[in-house]
């Protein structure tokens, strides 16, 4: 054992460090396991992200060659996009500790994609922003009039939900003391309390999942993200006011789409197709990075406290803790996604669970 506290140190409310010396003789050693971040402590999983990845760059360099052929296809990653962004904002109220499930850095892609639409669509010849009334006339205008209308419609909702996004994350900045819970199956049958290789003790505390005991840390990755979100969507915002001006303004031809410099179609959202694939691979590499290592502050080797309450001495032994992988950071951010989705995601016992303990 490498941290030695005096015998009156309180490990927990009325237990202190002296009824654990015995057990130190032990050397315990428990079996090791892995510790991950409780729903809402989890960004988003690098699998999911380079699923988005994957179907974006196809979407992008059909839009940047042929746009027409690409825009069922890019109302549809914009539709998933804003029922997944929603979804993360009900089930975190948009939380500043929370801020790993809902930041929206996705969304610079779809609004790209929206506003080139819209406006390639209304530029064609015999196209105007009165298409709609016209098309209930010309059947064969059918077709463009409503993808420009959903293009419009949902570039607006994505763009409301950016800036709201923005809001927040500028709101959670001015928050203090933000706390995180990671959680290990290490953590239950009466453990008290663990320490870390730093002599640091954090008390265990129940999970919002069931059956599993966490420990409170300091959130200091979600401040960092609350910073880089902030600043990643007022980039994104002056991107987008480029890419309006660059799809609506570059001098165009008779035809009104095939401006060319070096063979490169100079009217698209290059800034938003540039960008928003930036920050996808971005995301890949941090949810890669955070999967692979424990939070800071926590040692692969740590000490856990166990005592019955009608127990006179308790039991500590060591636990190596592995990081939580793919797979926890899976549970950890679907569990904050489906979190609004109360007994049908949880189930009825784990609801009941977490009622109690309110």
């Amino acid at each position: 054992m490498s941290c030695q506290f005096p015998p009156d140190y309180a490990i927990a409310d009325g237990v202190t460090y002296s009824q654990f010396n015995s057990s130190f003789a032990d050397k315990l050693v428990c079996a090791s396991t892995y510790l991950r971040p409780d729903p809402g402590g989890a960004m988003l999983p690098w699998l999911y992200t380079l699923f988005l990845l994957l179907f974006h760059l196809p979407a992008c360099i059909i839009r940047a060659v042929r746009w027409e052929s690409a825009q069922y296809l890019a109302l549809g990653l914009a539709l998933f996009n804003i029922a997944v962004t929603v979804q993360t904002y009900v089930s975190t109220k948009l939380r500043p500790s929370e801020i790993l499930v809902w930041m929206p850095l996705t969304l610079m892609l779809d609004i790209g994609a929206m506003l080139q639409m819209v406006i390639l669509i209304l530029e064609l010849p015999g196209h105007s922003v009165t298409i709609l009334k016209r098309a209930l006339d010309h059947p064969t205008l059918v077709t463009h009039a409503l993808v420009a209308l959903f293009a419009f419609l949902f570039g607006v909702m994505l763009l409301i939900l950016q800036i709201y996004g923005l809001i927040e994350a500028r709101k959670g900045m001015n928050t203090r003391d933000l706390t995180v819970n990671w959680c290990s199956p290490t953590f239950r049958d009466f453990a008290l309390a663990v320490t870390t290789g730093n002599c640091d003790l954090y008390s265990v505390i129940e999970s919002s999942s069931n059956g599993i005991g966490c420990i409170q840390l300091p959130a200091s990755q979600q401040e960092d993200w609350l910073k880089g979100t902030v600043a990643a969507l007022s980039v994104s915002l002056v991107f987008e006011v480029f890419d309006v001006l660059l799809v609506k303004l570059v001098g165009r031809n008779k035809k009104g789409d095939n401006v060319e410099v070096n063979g490169t179609r100079l009217r698209r959202p290059w800034l938003s197709m540039f960008g928003g694939a930036l920050v996808l691979i971005i995301l890949i590499y941090y949810g890669a990075e955070t999967a692979n290592h424990l939070p800071p502050g926590v040692t692969d080797v740590v000490w856990i406290y166990r005592k019955e309450p009608k127990a006179d001495i308790g039991r500590v032994c060591n636990v190596y803790l592995k990081s939580p992988g793919l797979r926890g950071m899976i549970i950890g951010w679907t569990d904050g996604l489906f979190d609004s989705w109360g007994p049908i995601y949880h189930g009825k016992e784990v609801i009941k669970a977490i009622r109690k303990e309110l």
